[in-house]
Parts: C-alpha cells; sequence; structure tokens
C-alpha cells in the first residue's frame, strides 16, 4: 500500500500537489506493518483546489465518492482530510520522507503521528490509537518526555504519567507486537 502512496505523492507533486501522508498508513510506516490499514490519508498542503486535485486523482484512475476516492483497480480507498497540517491544537511545520520503489512520500515526523494517536485517545477513548502510540513509541525509541508538555495541554497529567508508565513497562519488558501492547493496555485500562 505504501508504494501505492508513493505512486501517488509522485503523481501529485508533478502537477504542483503537495501532500503529506497521515493516519493510519503513516502507523503503518513507522510500525514496520505491525498495523495495518485499508485507506491512505494525505492532508494536501499546497491548497490547491479541490477540482485540481479531482482531476489529478481522476488521471490516476480514482474517482471521488462522498469524502474518498476509490478506483476499479484497487481496494484502497485514498481520503484528503483537510488542511491545515495539524495534531491537536499544534500546526505542523516540518515533514519527513519515506521511501518507496514508487518514490518518496512525505510523512509526518513519528513523534507527530504519536502526538496525533494520542490525542484520538484522550478525546474519543479510542484504545486503538493508544496501542499504535505505543508501539510507534517503542520502535523508534520516542522517551515519554518528549511529548510530556503535548499530553498535559491535550490531556492531563495524569493522562501523560500513564502513558508514560505504560511506555516504560512495555519497553522494560521487550515488547514491541501490537498484539501484546494491545493485550497490555486493554489489562491495564481495566484496573
Amino acid at each position: 500500500m505504501v508504494q501505492l502512496a508513493g505512486h501517488i505523492a509522485q503523481h501529485l507533486k508533478a502537477r504542483n500537489i503537495d501532500v503529506v501522508l497521515v493516519g493510519g498508513l503513516a502507523v503503518a510506516c513507522y510500525t514496520d506493518n505491525r498495523y495495518l490499514t485499508k485507506d491512505i490519508d494525505m492532508v494536501d498542503i499546497s491548497y490547491q483546489t479541490p477540482s485540481a486535485l479531482q482531476s489529478a486523482m481522476k488521471a490516476l484512475g480514482f474517482q471521488k465518492k462522498g469524502r474518498v476516492y476509490t478506483s476499479d483497480k484497487t481496494d484502497i480507498v485514498v481520503e484528503f482530510p483537510s488542511a491545515p497540517l495539524s495534531v491537536g491544537d499544534e500546526f505542523i511545520t516540518k515533514h519527513t520522507e519515506f521511501k518507496t520503489e514508487q518514490g518518496a512520500v512525505p510523512i509526518l515526523l513519528a513523534h507527530d503521528v504519536v502526538k496525533d494517536r494520542l490525542a484520538a485517545y484522550f478525546h474519543w477513548q479510542d484504545k486503538q490509537s493508544l496501542v499504535q502510540a505505543l508501539c510507534i513509541m517503542l520502535c523508534h525509541s520516542i522517551n515519554p518526555n518528549e511529548i510530556r508538555v503535548f499530553c498535559i495541554k491535550e490531556s492531563s497529567k495524569e493522562a501523560f504519567l500513564k502513558v508514560a508508565s505504560y511506555h516504560d513497562r512495555l519497553k522494560n519488558d521487550g515488547v514491541l507486537e501490537m498484539v501484546d501492547i494491545e493485550r497490555f493496555v486493554i489489562t491495564n485500562l481495566k484496573t
């Protein structure tokens, strides 16, 4: 799927449409595919018109259906969440690239994907988002203190302490697999 994202990103770039990969596929990239998704989410940071985006996607064989783009050639759908690129109340100004055989895909920094997932957990109690955030943190050695201010601003000091505690316990146990992190989170959220 990331190959398709690379192809789309390069195709759009050639048409002066700059996008950044966000969402579930960004999680998959940063967890070495420990998380699987069926869609590609990209934010248009060049603020092109909807008709320019629609025309570019049509050239790739994708038609707009509601808020997503679909193709008869794949089950994968593509969505373009609204700009600006942000996580919680923070505007994102930096991103990096994920290299694919089809070309580079601009992608949020790992820290920002963690923040995005934690915001979903804090605001909607989405346990899967917490699991994904912890997995990225463990896979990329992200210290909880690096996201402390964000956690407290988005939720509370107690929420940060919970995330930090979960991270430290999982790290000490050498846990990296999504299913094991999920089991740990579900068990510990009950207590």
